[in-house]
């Protein structure tokens, strides 16, 4: 009983040292409570649901700083010797000196902050911006990703400040911690590419970030990227993420409660008080700089890989960041040099490092047999009026005839000298590997492009319009790049809009996108912020055109088709350089004759619709600012425009392009 009482006396103790955490933590997370109440109304596009889920910016920001506040200053008593002393001489066992500072990091944050995800909840309800039984769970959830989070960040800052002397270099300790294993596959990334042109990426190094770097773990849990409604947060689809995180603090738990049981109350001079944070500061130092240190110096060889930089990178590098690191270390200037055992072992490191690098590379590069593959995705990244490269990739499954034909094209177009563009693939084979690669192809090549861009599988995976499935809380937008309105249409009639689309889009050609640059774009506007979708109007969608006119849009009016007053012409001169390249005015025209302006505007477009530049190509030296009256005829306007690359027997083109 008298022993639980001095344990009971020591919990209170500490809790007195950290009154300034509980009031940092209540005032914060109170302050959140009281700026959601004092919001009475919706803002426009604004899902109020997503506060009740694991997905809240606020919280996930909230976690992050007073984690690491809180695990910095948990035993502030080890920052000073004498302060150390005094701590570690009382009658208590390290064990439970840890204990109580851990429970007491976890209390004074865990209780306020569920209940201030529980008030949320609450405010939620009576406000009616969700509903309890579709957000429950997520509140639940939201409350257990929280504190898992909190005390994740909390151990990481817990270690930095256990291993390191002096605020400066546990903060240094902690960047590395937290940004290190992410900047470390990105390199892996790079050598890859390095090594490999043919490289995009690799599967198991992407499930790497999402589960070694820190920030992206907590990110993939809480889905704060994903989610535009809080209660669409699924446990099924977090769990991995959930698990690896609860290991991971458990582990945590256990290093830092070792560590802290072994620190000496007087550490040796120098920044860490253990040989083993020394070598991990020294090595991932040394791995992460000299990497991209040799990254770096590939961009002297303009793409071409060679040994020689690689070579020079890592005997020069390293001897560097060796020296550097042996001062940061040793806060001596003159150990610059000191450890030479060292610094033979991170020479070694760095190249096997790199043999692996070249070794893993090759092996990769293997291209699955035809027979091997069940599916197929293709992305151009030419193609800028479809979809991110990334979201073709994982939406797309060209099967059948239409993969066997994309996997003849690429492989027969694959490896020729004057590449011109470049082709992003993803294999799935028949065993469920998935593998992807970069290739260059020649400009030619896009001839034989006609029958994959054809296909309906292609179009459905690069044009996220087709993916849709209902109008219902969708609005539409058109432009032409000159002018644009919403339509006040009823659920049925934007319906029909979208399906003339889809049907339109379903009969363009690929020829049709290099000849031709369309002459208007719908826009999809989500009223559930699930994201807007654009669609681009070429001018043989006759059936959306048609539509559009009955809706009171002229749908086929082009720039030429309006009153232009002049046309202001900008000729660019680019120099290109190593590391940037510079635009600079070269001479300025304005035109402003009626004939030379008619005929001028047979051959511009509207910039914003001039996405597809590289294949049906423009003159981007050129800038036209067109000012023109609107359909009314009362007000001046102006809009960017681009000219054709080829005059295309225009005189007054030809001349300017002289």
């Amino acid at each position: 009983m008298k022993r639980l009482k001095v344990l009971l006396g020591l919990w209170m103790e500490d809790l007195k040292s950290k009154l300034w955490m509980i009031v940092a933590v209540w005032y914060l997370l109170g302050m959140l409570c009281l700026l959601f109440s004092a919001k009475m109304t919706i803002p426009v596009g604004e899902v109020r649901s997503l506060y009740v889920g694991p997905g809240n910016t606020s919280f996930f920001a909230a976690m992050i700083v007073l984690g690491i506040l809180m695990g910095t200053g948990a035993f502030r008593y080890l920052y000073t010797e004498p302060q150390a002393d005094l701590y570690l001489s009382l009658p208590f066992s390290r064990s439970q000196l840890f204990a109580v500072g851990y429970l007491n990091n976890f209390l004074i944050f865990a209780i306020p902050a569920v209940i201030c995800r529980l008030l949320f909840f609450r405010i939620s309800l009576s406000m009616g911006y969700c509903k309890y039984e579709d957000s429950v769970s997520s509140v639940w959830a939201g409350c257990l990703v929280l504190v898992l989070g909190f005390l994740f960040v909390m151990s990481l800052s817990m270690l930095a400040a256990i291993w390191a002397r002096g605020g400066v270099y546990v903060g240094s300790l902690l960047v590395l911690f937290v940004l290190g294993p992410g900047a470390g596959l990105t390199l892996a990334e790079k050598m890859l590419e390095m090594f490999v042109p043919s490289f995009y990426r690799l599967e198991i190094l992407e499930r790497l970030k999402g589960y070694l770097s820190p920030v992206t773990l907590l990110k993939n849990i809480t889905g704060i990227e994903e989610y535009a409604d809080g209660a669409g947060w699924a446990m099924d689809a977090h769990l991995p993420y959930l698990l690896y995180l609860a290991v991971a603090v458990v582990f945590l738990l256990l290093i830092n409660l070792i560590f802290f049981r072994i620190r000496p109350a007087e550490p040796k001079s120098g920044a860490f008080t253990f040989r083993v944070a020394r070598w991990f500061v020294r090595y991932s130092c040394v791995i992460l700089a000299v990497l991209w240190f040799v990254d770096l110096l590939q961009i002297f060889s303009f793409g071409v890989f060679s040994w020689a930089p690689v070579i020079a990178g890592v005997l020069i590098g390293t001897v560097l960041v060796h020296g550097l690191v042996n001062i940061l270390i040793a806060q001596d200037a003159k150990r610059f040099l000191s450890g030479k055992w060292h610094l033979l072992a991170e020479t070694v490191l760095m190249f096997l490092l790199l043999i692996g690098f070249s070794l893993w590379g090759k092996w990769e590069r293997t291209i699955p047999a035809k027979e091997n593959v069940s599916s197929m995705a293709v992305a151009l990244t030419a193609l800028k009026s479809g979809d991110d490269s990334e979201q073709i990739l994982q939406n797309m499954q060209l099967t059948g005839r239409q993969m066997q034909a994309a996997y003849d094209w690429i492989n027969g177009n694959d490896g020729e000298k004057a590449a011109d563009y470049e082709v992003l693939v993803k294999y799935e084979e028949t065993n469920g590997k998935q593998s992807y690669f970069r290739y260059d192809i020649p400009w030619y090549a896009l001839y034989g492009f006609e029958e994959i861009f054809a296909s309906w599988a292609y179009k459905e995976g690069t044009y996220q319009g087709l993916r849709l499935d209902s109008m219902k809380y969708y609005e539409i937008r058109w432009t032409n790049g000159i002018e644009s309105y919403t339509l006040d249409l009823k659920e049925q009639e934007r319906q029909e809009l979208w399906e003339a689309y889809r049907e339109d889009l379903g009969r363009l050609s690929f020829s049709d996108v290099r000849r031709q640059t369309p002459i208007g774009r719908i826009t999809f506007v989500s009223t559930k912020s699930q994201g807007d979708v654009t669609a681009d109007i070429y001018p043989g969608y006759t059936r959306i055109c048609s539509l559009l006119e009955e809706y009171g849009i002229a749908a086929q009016k082009e720039l030429k088709d309006y009153d232009i007053m002049k046309i202001v012409v900008d000729k660019y001169m680019l120099t290109e350089g190593l590391f940037y390249n510079v635009n600079s005015l070269e001479w300025e025209k304005t035109i402003t004759d009626k004939e030379s302006v008619k005929t001028l505007a047979e051959v511009l477009f509207c910039e914003e619709l001039c996405e597809d530049y590289q294949l049906n190509e423009k003159n981007f030296q050129m800038e036209f600012t067109v000012y023109y009256r609107d359909s009314d005829g009362r007000t001046v306007d102006h809009v960017k425009c681009r000219a054709q690359a080829d005059p295309a027997e225009n005189e007054v083109l030809k001349e300017l392009l002289r």
